[in-house]
């Protein structure tokens, strides 16, 4: 994690207190002075026509100039452009690695502008990473360091920054404050590429709070001042967002319109960042519309570049869109991956609105997959932080906000006009006296100039004083409305004490009673219980009879139907009839042999366990010799007689058929050997052949390993399959009984 220690900082402000001539900077020559500096112009130039290629290629230039003439300022400067560069471009290791040799040099040069835009890439570049302490601690460090006092473009900028830790923190409040506040000195400095911006990052409030109209508005905002301004890196995010809010809307021509211009944008000035948000935006269209192929192939193109650029706030949201896309195309297990994934990043990340949507996209996966329990806690665990995000933000307070900002700057401007009218208004009758020549006439209009003059700057200050009033009033109502949260929970306390006496008492007295109860009813409860165990035993046996009639007699009765109407269907092509009858044929010998099989597990007169032994051992032998494969059989004696109760046989034929139909199915294995052996308490069964084997990891689902092992798991057996490409395949099964 990235930290300032103290003792850094100590060095840092002894090498701002010792001059440049201490320090042994170089001078420059005047005509290396002039070119360096036209370098940085034009690097300057294209960072603000978004042409990031062109910039570094620049900055570089002026680098090598720097460095053969020695001239630490011109390093420091332009290891600055190349980061400044590389945070445009969304390239965010590169720039740790320019400031990590920048920030020495803008110390060793008490260069406090090139420390302040540090520190703001520093909080930017920890704010992605999700370390949000570090991050506010470096932007406050930028404004303390003089920002907070000029109120320029910088300052907005670092208030912009702020705001968005803020959101990325769930803390709306603060965002929206911060937001209206970085808009305000962008409008004061009539930078109207910080306008756009701001105007784009307000919307994104709103549409966390659900109002999507607001959101579209400010959208539309942004739109007309980037347009105005020619800002294509700004169009490319503008028109990605809004073409999401029309998502929403289920305005999906218009939602195409912007989201292809944002493409288009993007791909313009070949910003990864950018291409990967346009690219997600058009994968979010194509999935509404139903088309999940298209929508995942934009999704994979935004996911690449995402973490090629390593954008983790980013990638936790596109992971759970991924998720949902593989849920839709049925890939269950790519799905849970994803999501998984983006929870991972989102907790890493400590963004409260990113965790919650992971739970509730995780909740749903396993609703539709039947999986009710983890559903149920996935659930609550996204109640917990949408209630946690709900409390942090109220609609009335951003409005409050929003309401003063717009009034004070109203009548601000009123005022305003109102004096430069009147100043105006005294200029001219100034110039008049001055012509006629009254002296005494023009100072006075020039007194009265100056008059009106001072009364615009007080009324400013006035205004800033109140704004500075209401903040104070915000913090103090917000204080006090923690202190009757505070009040409320300790009566809760309190009240909480005394019905836990009373229950403590009432308990005391109801104990004695109770105990009486228990000790009579105890008996009656002893005699009870044997015939409970039995009702409990007899409907086990019926659930499993019911389930293996469902599952296997049912699907393949449900399957011979089908069979017998597409018999029907082409009774005029003899051959095609007959093959869906042969295969209709072959699964009515299936449910005869499951019928036989379940018949036999439950008839009391198979209970030995010999007759098990018997029959598992018929079965292997005619199905080894269908397949020409000699067999060696080993079983147990009929001296060897556990206690292998009806659930357990059950599964242990089941298991044992499911291997050697394996074998012979997939096997290709010219000899097999099956050894079962039999003591007090376990039964141990292998199964082995000399078949060609296979990779395990390589293996699909649906080939009877995993009802192996889910079986032996169900009936408390440990089992082991072991296998390599021409070696074979084992099967181990040890089952505890009795």
């Amino acid at each position: 994690m990235v930290t300032i220690k103290k003792y850094y900082l100590v060095f840092a402000l002894f090498l701002l207190s010792v001059s440049p001539a201490a320090m042994g900077q170089k001078k420059i020559a005047a005509s290396d002075s002039l070119y360096f500096s036209s370098l940085i112009k034009r690097a300057e130039l294209f960072i603000n026509t978004a042409k990031y290629d062109s910039a570094i290629a620049i900055a570089n230039e002026a680098l090598f100039s720097a460095q053969k003439n020695q001239y630490k300022p011109g390093e420091a400067i332009a290891y600055d452009k190349l980061a400044e560069t590389m945070l445009l471009y969304g390239k965010m290791g590169s720039i740790r690695q320019y400031d990590s040799v920048g920030m020495p040099i803008a110390i060793q040069i008490k260069d406090t502008t090139l420390l302040i835009n540090y520190w703001n890439r520093a909080g930017v570049y920890n704010m992605e990473q999700g370390r949000h302490k570090d991050a506010e601690k470096y932007f406050t460090l930028a404004l303390q360091a003089g920002l907070e006092k000029k109120q320029n473009q910088k300052t907005a900028e670092v208030y912009s920054n702020l705001a968005s830790l803020y959101l990325a923190m769930a803390d709306k409040n603060k965002a929206i404050e911060g937001f209206f506040k970085a808009l305000k000195l962008y409008e004061k400095n009539d930078n109207e590429k910080g306008q756009g911006e701001t105007l784009s990052n307000i919307s994104s409030v709103y549409y966390l709070m659900g109002r999507v109209d607001d959101a579209i508005d400010y959208q539309k905002k942004s739109i007309v001042v980037r347009e105005k301004k020619n800002d294509i890196p700004g169009l490319a995010i503008t028109n990605t967002n809004i073409g999401q809010l029309y998502i929403l809307r289920e305005n999906y021509p218009l939602a195409s319109s912007h989201l292809q211009q944002s493409v288009k944008y993007a791909e313009q000035i070949n910003n990864p960042k950018l291409k990967a948000s346009a690219y997600s935006g058009m994968s979010a269209y194509y999935s509404r519309t139903k088309d999940f192929g298209t929508a995942l192939v934009w999704q994979s193109k935004a996911i690449k570049l995402f973490e090629e650029t390593d954008n983790v706030q980013m990638l936790s949201r596109l992971y759970v869109a991924a998720g949902n896309l593989a849920n839709v195309t049925k890939d269950s297990v790519s799905a849970l991956n994803y999501y998984n994934k983006a929870l991972s990043l989102a907790i890493r990340l400590d963004n409260k609105e990113n965790i919650g949507n992971a739970y509730e996209k995780l909740s749903g996966f396993f609703q539709s997959h039947n999986d009710f329990e983890k559903a149920y806690h996935q659930y609550k665990k996204f109640i917990t932080y949408k209630d946690s995000i709900a409390g942090n933000s109220t609609i009335a307070k951003i409005e409050e906000i929003k309401t003063r900002y717009e009034t004070e700057k109203k009548d601000n401007e009123i005022a305003r006009l109102n004096t430069e009218q009147k100043i105006r208004k005294l200029e001219i009758e100034k110039q008049k006296a001055i012509i006629d020549g009254n002296t005494s006439m023009t100072l006075q209009k020039q007194n009265e100039i100056d008059l009106l003059s001072k009364s615009q700057e007080l009324r400013d200050v006035r205004i800033k004083q109140q704004g500075e009033e209401l903040e104070k009033q915000f913090l103090l109502s917000k204080t006090n409305l923690q202190q009757l949260e505070l009040t409320e929970k300790e009566n809760q306390l309190k009240q909480k004490q005394l019905k836990n006496q009373k229950l403590v008492r009432n308990l005391l007295i109801g104990g004695l009673g109770l105990f009486i109860l228990l000790a009579l009813t105890f008996f009656n409860r002893y005699q009870l219980k044997k015939k409970l165990e039995q009702q409990k035993n007899l409907l086990a046996i019926r659930n499993n009879i019911s389930q293996d009639l469902h599952d296997d007699i049912g699907a393949s009765l449900s399957n011979i139907n089908i069979l017998n109407e597409l018999a029907k269907r082409n009774i005029n092509q003899p051959e095609k009839s007959k093959e869906y009858l042969s295969k209709a044929s072959e699964d009515i010998q299936r449910i005869s042999e499951s019928l036989s099989d379940i018949v036999w597990n439950i008839n009391p007169r198979y209970d030995d366990l010999q007759n098990l032994f018997i029959r598992m051992k018929r079965y292997a032998a005619d199905m080894l010799d269908g397949k020409n494969i000699e067999g060696h059989f080993e079983f147990p004696s009929t001296e060897a007689s556990p206690v292998l109760g009806m659930t357990q046989r059950r599964d242990l034929y089941l298991i044992f058929k499911e291997a050697v139909n394996n074998l012979v199915k997939y096997s290709g294995a010219k000899h097999a050997t099956i050894t079962v052996s039999a003591s007090n308490h376990y039964i141990d069964m292998l199964i082995k052949d000399d078949g060609k084997g296979f990779e395990r990891n390589a293996v699909k689902a649906g080939n009877g390993l995993q009802n192996i092992e889910h079986r032996a798991m169900a009936s408390g057996a440990g089992v082991s399959i072991v296998s390599k490409p021409g070696s074979g395949t084992s099967i181990s099964l040890k089952m505890r009984v009795g």
